[in-house]
Order: structure tokens, then C-alpha cells, then sequence
């Protein structure tokens, strides 16, 4: 039962001052679900696309946040995570459950294929958030290739949902600091990402903050702090 925020009112299409750049914002929020965008970015001319589903869960529980992004560099870029919500290098139980088995073994048949090259983020923020199973790949721009990422994903988010389904409910006194934790984490690596420059060239500064803050959603987390108190 998830609701378009009003803050994503007006975004379905949008373009830059110049013309050159065009995309869409949904962003979502209801129920168990702190905050769900999907959203695209491009330049048709320059053959470049950037195309995102982010959903960030309530703190009913810590199942990972799931993370895509598909489009092209005019190559094809791939990216695909579930993102902790807890610091897996001492979360021995936390990484057992989400990131041993069956997601283990998916991730290193898909890194083995040589045709997709590793594509690392410039920024070290990004690239401390990437969990134990992150993909993320640039390679030629082909339907195998698409096809490929297209079987991936479907294991990947059909798991993700199974976890979601099976969520052991997280104790009510754990929830301040699981929204501590999952607000502080969604800030900084919104507004870490090095790509941003190129959102504030592209819109200028104002904008670009309006819309680093609406992606991010901001005025989700201002008003939905300590929710389970009320």
C-alpha cells in the first residue's frame, strides 16, 4: 500500500536548462517500506542512461536493502546489491544469513564470466557500502550480455523478496538504533557519491541539491523519525 511521496510530484519527466539531459522520479514510502525510488537519467545523444530502483525498508526488520541500476555508458553498465544493514565485518549471523549459500554461489558464477569487466566507484563511500555480493560491471552493450543480468536478476530480487516474506520482526527497543543506523548510512552515501558533480553541472547547484535530497528522501526520514513511538 505504498504511496507516491508529494515530493516526487511533477517529476514523471523532466529535463535540464539545455535540453540535454531528460529523466523521471517516482519515489514511494508506506507500511514497511521507508523509501522506494525508481528513477531514470540520460542523454540521448550521447547514448547514456542511467536507470535505478532503490528500496530502503522500515525498521521491522534488517533484511538488506536492494539496490539495481541498469543503463548504458554508452557500454553496458551493470549494478546489483543487497545492501547490509549492519557492519558485516562483525555481524557473523548477519552475513551467515544473507550472503553465505545460494547468493554466495550466484555471485561468483556471475563474476567468473570474463565477458563483464569490474567497474569501481572513484568514491570510498560507495565502495565501503558495497556488500559481499555487490555486482557492478561495465561490458559490451549486446542482448546476450542483457540476458544475462536480465537471469541474474531474476534469482537475485526473487531471493530478496523470499527474505522480505520471512522476516523475523525486529524488537521494538532495537528500532531507535537500526533507524539510526539505516538514516545515517542513506545521508552519506547520498551525498558522497562522486557521480553528483556531474547532477550540479548538468541542473546547477539549487536544483541539484533538491534533487541529491529528494533521491535520498530526505523529507522521509525528517518525518518519520521514531515512528513506532507514536
Amino acid at each position: 500500500d505504498a504511496k507516491l511521496h508529494p515530493v516526487a510530484a511533477d517529476a514523471e519527466y523532466c529535463t535540464s536548462p539545455d535540453g540535454q539531459m531528460e529523466g523521471a522520479f517516482f519515489g514511494y514510502t508506506g507500511n514497511d517500506m521507508d523509501w522506494f525510488v525508481r528513477s531514470w537519467i540520460g542523454n540521448r545523444k550521447a547514448s547514456i542512461i542511467d536507470m535505478n530502483i532503490n528500496v530502503a525498508l522500515g525498521q521491522q526488520s534488517r533484511v538488506p536493502n536492494l539496490m539495481i541500476i541498469f543503463g548504458t555508458v554508452p557500454n553496458l553498465l551493470f549494478y546489483a546489491d543487497y545492501v547490509a544493514r549492519a557492519d558485516v565485518k562483525v555481524s557473523e549471523d548477519y552475513v551467515n544469513r544473507y550472503y553465505e549459500g545460494e547468493a554466495n554461489e550466484d555471485y561468483l558464477a556471475f563474476r567468473a564470466n570474463t565477458d563483464f569487466v569490474w567497474s569501481a566507484s572513484h568514491g570510498p563511500a560507495i565502495r565501503g557500502m558495497q556488500s559481499p555480493v555487490c555486482s557492478s560491471y561495465i561490458t559490451e552493450l549486446t542482448d546476450e550480455h542483457i540476458d544475462q543480468c536480465e537471469a541474474y536478476l531474476e534469482r537475485f530480487v526473487d531471493r530478496w523478496f523470499r527474505w522480505v516474506d520471512e522476516a523475523e520482526e525486529l524488537p521494538l527497543e532495537q528500532r531507535d538504533a537500526q533507524q539510526q543506523y539505516d538514516f545515517t548510512y542513506r545521508d552519506y552515501t547520498n551525498r558522497s557519491d562522486p557521480m553528483n558533480v556531474l547532477v550540479e553541472r548538468t541542473f546547477g547547484a539549487e536544483q541539484a541539491r533538491f534533487m541529491l535530497d529528494r533521491r535520498g528522501g530526505r523529507v522521509q526520514m525528517d518525518a518519520d523519525r521514531g515512528k513506532w513511538k507514536h
